[in-house]
């Protein structure tokens, strides 16, 4: 789930190649949402299932951490 825009955080500029602004723009378009909306939905998904990236397209799963 996204966080709640209107709570501290961390805001960040961005500056994606064309074509990934494309990806993005029809992503949320499907979706819905807002271009932000859609980046933060992708973002906040791929830091809670991605470890670490190595480099584009090389992702190490994650791994299951106790959290009590």
């Amino acid at each position: 789930m996204a966080a709640d825009v209107t709570t501290k955080g961390l805001s960040l500029l961005l500056k994606l190649s064309p074509e990934k602004a494309e990806i993005l723009a029809e992503s949320a378009a499907r979706s819905g949402r807002s271009k932000t909306r859609e980046a933060l939905v992708r973002l906040e998904d791929s830091l809670e299932s991605v470890t670490d990236l190595a480099s584009p397209g090389l992702r190490f799963p994650v791994i299951a951490i106790n959290k009590e």
